[in-house]
């Protein structure tokens, strides 16, 4: 389990999306309904305090089920794409069935720690949220492909990076890294007439299926899977 296994997930990771092009249609999908359901929801500028606050609860359940979703089917079919070669949206159905209470756990533990990590960050010189992402960052992989719990999942994620802390940092830089460049490619293209906030959509959801792909490929190395 040494560097050329570690760069292995990189360079398949790749190939694996490459092959498995669909992946990013759950995130893209999820994304424009959950768009439109909020724009539905804005509230009126004439609307009292009491019905903007439920608007607001409910703008609030869609992000949240929409994140839900989005995780639980992209992780699913990352998952099924490094056992099989081959993904299928059924296979992020799945997931999201079998995996949907975990996930929700695992967010939440997450926002917490997160929560945590960001008050700190005055007294840190930013040093709380590296250590929070780089701890953290097996967590939805543990919760659907490990099927561990909540908080159980954000403990898994911290014993793995804490027993493979070079793995671990790799798949950080990697996705911070990606990150970046497809920040880039979408500030890029994004105000071309008409195709631009799809083209930057694509482009961010080519970014996030590629980091799912790098997490859950290390997960499962790690994991002996």
């Amino acid at each position: 389990m040494g560097k050329r296994a570690a760069a292995n997930v990189f360079v398949r990771s790749g190939t694996l999306l490459a092959r498995n092009v669909k992946i990013i249609v759950p995130g893209l999908a999820i994304g424009f309904v959950a768009a439109v359901l909020q724009y539905g929801l804005e509230p009126s500028p004439y609307a009292d305090f009491s019905s903007d606050y439920g608007w607001r609860l409910l703008q609030g359940a869609v992000v949240l089920i929409s994140s839900i979703l989005s995780i639980a089917f992209t992780t699913g079919m990352a998952d099924a794409a490094w056992r099989a070669g081959r993904a299928a949206f059924a296979d992020g159905l799945r997931a999201f069935h079998r995996e949907a209470g975990h996930v929700l756990m695992a967010m939440l533990a997450l926002f917490a720690i997160g929560f945590a990590a960001t008050a700190l960050v005055p007294f840190t010189v930013g040093l709380s949220l590296v250590v929070y992402v780089f701890f953290c960052v097996y967590t939805m992989a543990a919760a659907v492909v490990g099927e561990r719990p909540g908080i159980v999942a954000v403990g898994e994620s911290a014993r793995i990076a804490f027993g493979r802390p070079l793995p671990t940092l790799g798949v950080v830089l990697a996705i911070v890294v990606t990150a970046f460049v497809s920040s880039a490619v979408a500030s890029e293209l994004g105000d071309m007439p008409f195709v631009g906030p799809f083209v930057a959509a694509v482009a961010q959801q080519i970014a996030i299926a590629y980091a799912t792909l790098v997490i859950v490929g290390e997960y499962r190395l790690l994991r002996g899977l």
